[in-house]
């Protein structure tokens, strides 16, 4: 079957026409004949088909009628569906009439530089002959026309060519109506008036000449505002001074001998001016220059520099390759096909020498010639923009003294392992080359006056050399335009929308990145397209394979294609990312490839997976579950991330940067969960779904807890419980019960927390959730500890442990949690068995090592404190009290730096340190905020101390006062004994020895009843 649009459209099989009916598969067809080989998203074709007005069953129709065009077509061609959006027509080049076309002028211009005019116009003639009309003829719409314009255009230049050879070789064929025709088409065209005014004069017909220029001027002028160019000007002088040089028909080239020898091919384009940054790539390719490797491949994005890169370090090294540099446009990611690999060779071998009758008709035959050409030679040859291996392999020298730069968007793998090509990449330029470059483009001055617009700028265009140089271009020409205003109008709008040279629609970084997108197969649009919709800066290869529905080996396989292809970044093992602006391009196609029902279930597929994740502290994916919900907060289902969002405030998570190789980017603040919480709330009152609001104040409650705002943390905690008594299951684990009750017991309020817990641990019984049971047992055990009731509170934190230790499915695989641990170890020093204290803290290290809870590695800091005081190591003691203080500063625990600054300033106190003492306790000062009747009265017992010691004993009386009575109303009897033996103290510092035998008393007395030995005067411990 074949295709033709240099004319009106046309199908024909068997020489026979094929009808298209209707109005709709015509346009369609012509749409997919245009970009053949490429991808045509849907609503490109809608736009097509129907302009601006597209009616509401446009889609549909789209699929309808191209599921007729597929039953039309025969022999090879074929519509690929590619992505959920997206059609492909395949089919051979020698099957469309414009392919052809375009592959005979190509031929021509390789013949006119190989010295070969007779050739060159014979392949002209025949691709003019192709012709039969304006592309598209009879067709209207702006897409459609627009394409039809470029072929046109290619038609114009091709008719130049030809009549430029006709003139130079004297073949006395008529070539002034075709270029009259030319500049009816083409008015602007000076090429074509240049030529039509030439062989007029050859003719004799200055005249006529002359009215061509001066209707050229006027038009020019009238229409354009611009004066006709230099050659122009110049052949209208020559011809009024009727130059004899113009009249003198020159020899016939093709009847000269050829030369005997040619020079050596100098094929390089020009370097880039402004060149900037690369040292090391540059370093890597001198490699090339020794008797190592003789092949180098250049990849990265598109726009990343690689051709310029390539082309840089050709002309700096070319003076080592005195036999020629041949360089060619291998267009893998192009408008255009692809070259063969047959027509790449007959270019290198024209260009080495080779006429063309003598190159081979096949491609081993031919690469076998150009390796004999190149043998014992020192050549370099640059093949740019390669598609594959494939169409490298057949160019590749053979011998040592040549060397080939291969650039390429993908990193041809196979290069490596059968040539030992050296691998490259091309990453972005760094923030300092990509401020270097714009100064190249733009001056010192302009950017030494607006600093941090420039590097604003920068950032903008994430380092990508065309991005940089498009802005670059564009300010260069608009000198009225700061770099800031510049600056604001990338960020403010659509980046890809503005990153375009003015006036040039196909200099864009969209276009550049439209040219890898179309090179994918249907199975890499379709992964492509579902990683871009991911929020977030990176993801895991778990999350790639879970949002397809292929086998995991399939899904990774088809993900290394993708990074080998350079579309996504494995920047460290497992995690992958896209380049910031190519994240913004893939984002744009996946909306407009996907429906909005298609969207929900990738979005439920992602909540899905980050909800029952199998890690407990997902810390490589903190900011992407913080960066989803804040992106789709409101879409069903999304508030199930809030669930994950509490682990890391219960647990007080915050990563070192470069710890475990999380980048320093990776770390949070509770502040930033607190925002999450509060837009959270603000949606989930609004919504149908009571999960959502309860999830949000869940959150609330434990960014409030961890901070240390425990009134808000309580009223956080009740509004959760009220949200879900009004769901079918209520609070069926009883999780919101343990929250509330634990904020309570913060506070204070024993009694009410232990009513709660107990009620609490009956419904996570009955509800078989080990985690909550856990959790909830813990939680009574911590309470009833502090109350004194040791024995059920030991029992109670060695069942929790139990459970724990089991798993959920009772597989025995050893303890998860450090929490029950914790609060028996705490009830180990409360009891005076330190070495069974010291052993549980060992374990609990263990358990602990490289873990990325910065709370629960304080707690056990504060663990270990108490057990090196109770064997009075006091020098280890305050060690580690003070790496625990560093650890909850860090966390922004701001009521664990209250109680654990009081310890350590009782520490201070205890052991004469009394002026560090009260730097501890000042440090604290700006936190009353967070201040409970717990840390107060921690605080009055310690000041108590600290003004008996000080010669202030009234003060200390009342304070001790205080701090007995609290802990009396709470009821935590240990402390409160603690408290009286500080108020003996201060009675005694005062003289007052009757009160100091009766609050000793009392203190003796609650140890008795404890069960506990008195500690010895010389300290007490929090």
């Amino acid at each position: 079957m074949e295709f033709g649009i240099l004319g009106p459209l046309q199908l024909t099989r068997e020489n026979a026409p094929v009808r298209l009916p209707g109005k709709v598969l015509p346009r369609l067809v012509a749409v997919l004949l245009l970009d053949a080989g490429h991808v045509v998203a849907r609503s490109r074709l809608i736009d097509a088909i129907w302009d601006e007005a597209p009616p509401a069953s446009a889609g549909r129709q789209v699929q309808n009628t191209v599921a007729v065009a597929r039953s039309l077509l025969t022999g090879g061609a074929e519509i690929e569906t590619v992505g959920e959006g997206g059609y492909r027509l395949r089919l051979r080049p020698e099957q469309l009439d414009s392919l052809r076309f375009q592959r005979a002028v190509r031929i021509a211009r390789e013949q006119v530089a190989a010295f070969e005019p007779e050739a060159a116009l014979a392949s002209l003639r025949e691709a003019l002959d192709l012709w039969r009309g304006p592309a598209l003829a009879g067709m209207t719409g702006r897409i459609i026309e627009a394409g039809a314009l470029r072929w046109d255009e290619e038609r114009a230049a091709a008719a130049e060519d030809r009549a430029e050879l006709e003139l130079d070789l004297g073949t006395g064929e008529p070539v002034v109506a075709d270029l009259r025709g030319v500049l009816e088409r083409h008015p602007y065209r000076q090429r074509a008036a240049e030529l039509v005014m030439t062989a007029l004069h050859r003719t004799g017909r200055v005249p006529e000449a002359l009215e061509i220029y001066r209707a050229m001027h006027a038009r020019l002028d009238d229409e354009l505002g611009i004066e006709p160019g230099q050659r122009l000007r110049e052949l209208h002088t020559a011809i009024l001074r009727d130059d004899p040089a113009l009249s003198a028909t020159p020899a016939a080239p093709a009847a000269a001998p050829r030369p005997a020898s040619l020079p050596a091919p100098a094929q390089l384009p020009a370097d880039s001016v402004h060149f900037t940054g690369r040292a090391g790539q540059l370093a890597t390719l001198d490699a090339l220059l020794g008797p190592g490797p003789q092949v180098a491949v250049l990849s990265g994005i598109g726009g990343s520099g690689k051709t310029t890169l390539a082309l840089h370090w050709a002309h700096r090294w070319r003076e080592r390759f005195p036999d020629g540099q041949l360089y060619v446009n291998l267009r893998g990611f192009d408008r255009a096909p692809p070259l063969s690999p047959l027509d790449a060779l007959a270019g290198f071998l024209r260009a080495l020498g080779v006429p063309t009758e003598a190159i081979p008709s096949d491609v081993d035959e031919a690469a076998a010639l150009l390796r004999s050409r190149l043998a014992d030679t020192q050549t370099l040859l640059i093949l740019d923009n390669a598609k594959n291996a494939a169409q490298v392999k057949p160019l590749l020298p053979a011998t040592a003294g040549c060397a080939a730069v291969v650039t390429s968007r993908s990193r041809l793998p196979e290069l490596a392992a059968l040539h030992d090509a050296l691998q490259i990449t091309v990453a972005s330029l760094d923030l300092a080359d990509s401020v270097e470059l714009l100064e190249h483009l733009l001056g010192t001055d302009r950017l030494e006056a607006e600093p941090e617009a420039a590097l604003n700028l920068a950032e903008l265009c994430a380092g990508l050399p065309l991005a940089l140089r498009i802005v670059g271009t564009n300010l260069a020409s608009q000198e009225g335009t700061t770099l800031a205003e510049a600056a604001a109008e990338l960020s403010e709008h659509d980046r890809l929308d503005h990153l375009a040279v003015e006036g040039d629609p196909t200099t864009t970084v969209a276009a550049a990145f439209d040219l890898s997108f179309q090179s994918l197969e249907p199975e890499e649009v379709l992964l492509y397209l579902n990683l871009a919709f991911l929020p977030g800066t990176d993801f895991s290869l778990a999350l790639a394979v879970a949002l397809t529905k292929w086998e995991p080996a399939a899904a990774e396989r088809i993900l290394d294609q993708l990074v080998a292809s350079h579309r996504v970044e494995e920047y460290r093992p497992g995690r992958y990312r896209f380049h910031d602006l190519v994240r913004e391009y893939a984002r744009r196609k996946t909306e407009e490839a996907f429906d909005a029902a298609a969207l929900q279930r990738l979005r439920e597929q992602v909540v899905e997976w980050y909800a029952k994740g199998t890690s407990p502290l997902p810390v490589d994916e903190y900011r992407n579950i913080v960066a989803t919900f804040l992106e789709w907060n409101g879409h069903p289902t999304v508030s199930r991330l809030l669930t994950r969002l509490i682990a890391f405030a219960d647990a007080g998570y915050r990563e070192d940067a470069g710890h475990r190789g999380v980048p320093a980017d990776a770390v949070y603040e509770l502040p930033e969960l607190a925002q999450v919480a509060e837009r959270g709330i603000a949606t989930g009152v609004r919504s149908d779904e009571p999960m959502d609001a309860v999830r949000a104040f869940a959150l609330a409650d434990a960014v409030a807890f961890a901070s240390g705002d425990l009134p808000a943390s309580l009223g956080y905690a009740q509004k959760t419980l009220e949200v879900l008594s009004r769901t079918p299951h209520g609070d069926r684990t009883g999780k919101a019960r343990n929250d509330l009750a634990t904020t309570l017991t913060q506070l204070g309020r024993y009694r009410e927390a232990v009513s709660i817990l107990r009620e609490a641990v009956g419904a996570a019984e009955r509800s078989g959730n080990r985690i909550v049971q856990v959790e909830v047992l813990t939680s009574l055990g911590t309470v009833l500890r502090r109350m004194g009731i040791f024995a059920e509170s030991e029992t109670l934190l060695l069942r929790a442990a139990e459970l724990d230790a089991a798993g959920e499915a009772g597989g025995g695989t050893g303890p998860k949690s450090a929490y029950p641990l914790l609060s028996l170890a705490e009830l180990y020093v409360d009891t005076g068995r330190v070495t069974a204290a010291e052993e549980l803290c060992q374990t609990i290290a263990d358990m602990l090592h490289d873990h990325p809870s910065k709370y629960y590695r304080a707690r056990l800091y504060f663990r270990q404190s108490a057990v090196h005081r109770a064997d009075e190591d006091f020098v280890r003691a305050e060690a580690a009290l003070l790496r625990g203080l560093e650890l909850v500063q860090e966390v922004n625990s701001w009521r664990h730096q209250l109680v654990y600054t009081y310890w350590l300033a009782e520490l201070y106190v205890d052991t004469g340190l009394l002026d560090r003492a009260r730097e501890a306790l000042e440090a604290v000062a700006g936190l009353e905020r967070y201040q409970t009747s717990e840390t107060l009265a921690v605080r009055a017992r310690v000041l108590c101390k600290l003004h008996a010691r000080l010669g202030d004993p009234a003060r200390a009386i009342r304070l001790g006062h205080q701090a007995a009575d609290v802990f009396a109303a709470m009821p935590d009897p240990l402390r409160q004994a603690r408290s009286l033996l500080a108020l003996a103290d201060a009675y005694a510092a005062a003289g007052r020895g009757a009160e100091s035998a009766s609050s000793l008393g009392q203190a003796h007395g609650l140890f008795s009843r404890l069960g506990i030995e008195p500690p010895r005067p010389s300290g007490s411990v929090v």
